[in-house]
């Protein structure tokens, strides 16, 4: 139905810049890629997610290498991610752990309130442990790229 909204947004994929900027987003709007999300999920780490905040990014940085690469692979067909194990402890396992625990001092935005927000301690947003989302609509009004796009507020 966007196609016939904003024909605009179609016809834009025909462009190589922005074929060439966006193109994993486009195959995975396809589902002929898959989402960062769902690799993160296979990559395997041996730390406790018990560890000291600084042990744990440096396990990040050093996991991001193995994550690169596997995506590389899962991108370029070398690799079914449906046939990987799923291990105990992910990447994205880890990547929760790291924003839980900014969570705890708060860090999201510019800000920098430091509120215990998994307290329920209120910070400079006004938002404590809950997160809300007052609304969700499709929109068309977005750039031809992005098109359709989700609004959440």
């Amino acid at each position: 139905m966007w196609k016939l909204i904003r024909p605009d947004a179609y016809r834009v994929w025909n462009i190589d810049a922005v074929q060439e900027r966006l193109w994993r987003y486009y195959e995975v709007f396809n589902n002929r890629l898959s989402a960062k999300f769902l690799i993160a999920l296979k990559v395997g780490l041996e730390e406790d997610l018990d560890a000291e905040t600084d042990k744990l990014w440096n396990t990040h940085d050093k996991t991001s290498g193995v994550f690169r690469s596997l995506l590389k692979r899962v991108d370029m067909d070398e690799i079914e991610l449906k046939k990987m194990d799923t291990p105990k402890i992910s990447y994205l396992d880890l990547k929760v752990e790291l924003a839980r625990r900014i969570l705890s001092e708060c860090h999201f935005c510019e800000r920098r309130c430091g509120a215990n927000r998994l307290m329920d301690e209120k910070g400079f947003c006004r938002l404590g442990k809950e997160s809300y989302v007052s609304s969700a609509f499709m929109h068309t009004g977005e750039e031809a790229p992005l098109v359709p796009s989700g609004t959440n507020a």
